[in-house]
């Protein structure tokens, strides 16, 4: 799954040139004294870098910026422009292309710090994950409370791991970089000069999103209890994402199973309790992933599988009826707008 979270945090740096430039054709005693002094070829290089149509060709341009003006006092909102431009690139290869000329171009202290959330967003995208993990190591040995590359990195991970296994090289670092966005996110912890908007709007998608994740490693890693605590937690914050409940379905669903197992073994009539509450909490966690599920073709397969499973066991419940299972089903269906 692809990572968008690095699309808006640059808009303040646009902004920044946008008004360099407007400031730019106000007349020279209107301006404030403390005002850079820009020469007329620098403004209409910044106004190039500002009115290119495409983000390599702004790069472009900001690097012959930094040739023919290596003293300007405008570098620094350059800089600033040209990273937030890179970070808004859609192409994962042209981006990672992009940071990696900005590097090179924008070497003083701080400058290459600008672009490194999209470099290391980049290695991630195009499954250079030695390298994501390796540079974001380096980042946030400077930077340990950047939420989004915590984020980045524990998704990303999370993800890879689901192919690769808990002996994955790269588990280890994944499941601490989970463990601190959630730290972060939970606690409020918006990074500097982050707009509080779209931090609210950040935590809000990314939250459940991270629990499903942390739920998920730790159920493929056999620890039920802590993957039914954070998908119920993935749930509470988004009550329709169907994978997080097919898997609350699943685990309840596992646990009916040896209960059953253990009640065919011991006869005891609260064995038997057990798990039929257990089965109850299936059925209701399956309708949600059902009604969820529904009118997505990303998880018809999904939905089908779900559906045989869940009408046995309400049958099962009811005398060998579903009569009802339609209308608990469409209880659990999202409102439409």
């Amino acid at each position: 799954m692809k990572m968008r979270w690095l699309s808006t945090m640059r808009v303040l740096s646009v902004c920044a040139l946008l008004a360099l430039l407007s400031s730019l054709a106000v007349p020279a005693q209107e301006k404030p004294k403390e005002q850079p002094k820009v020469s007329e070829d620098e403004a209409k290089a910044l106004q190039k870098i500002n009115t290119a149509p495409t983000t390599a060709e702004k790069v472009k341009l900001a690097v012959e910026f930094n040739k023919k003006f290596k003293k300007s006092s405008q570098r620094g909102r350059v800089a600033d422009y040209v990273a937030g431009q890179i970070m808004n690139e859609k192409d994962a290869a042209q981006k990672l292309q992009l940071a990696q000329q900005f590097i090179a171009a924008f070497d003083q202290p701080g400058e290459a710090d600008l672009v490194k959330p999209a470099q290391i967003d980049a290695y991630a995208q195009t499954g250079k994950f030695d390298e994501a993990f390796a540079e974001g190591a380096k980042y946030l040995a400077a930077h340990p409370d950047d939420a989004f590359i915590h984020t980045q990195l524990g998704w990303s991970g999370a993800f890879q791991m689901q192919k690769q296994g808990a002996t994955w090289k790269h588990a280890q670092a994944t499941t601490q970089h989970l463990a601190k966005a959630l730290e972060m996110l939970e606690g409020d912890k918006k990074p500097e000069k982050t707009d509080a908007k779209y931090w609210s709007d950040y935590r809000n998608s990314w939250l459940p999103r991270l629990y499903q994740a942390q739920g998920t490693l730790a159920y493929l890693s056999k620890d039920r209890a802590k993957a039914k605590d954070s998908l119920e937690k993935a749930a509470g914050l988004d009550q329709y994402e169907p994978q997080t409940l097919a898997l609350l379905g699943t685990i309840a669903d596992e646990e009916y199973n040896e209960l059953a197992k253990q009640y065919q073994t011991e006869r005891k009539s609260d064995l038997l309790n057990k798990a039929l509450e257990r089965m109850d909490e299936a059925i209701d966690w399956y309708a949600r992933a059902v009604a969820a599920a529904e009118g997505n073709a990303q998880f018809q397969q999904m939905q089908q599988q779900i559906i045989e499973q869940l009408k046995q066991y309400y049958a099962f419940r009811h005398d060998g009826k579903t009569d009802g299972l339609q209308a608990l089903i469409d209880k659990y269906k999202k409102p439409a707008k």
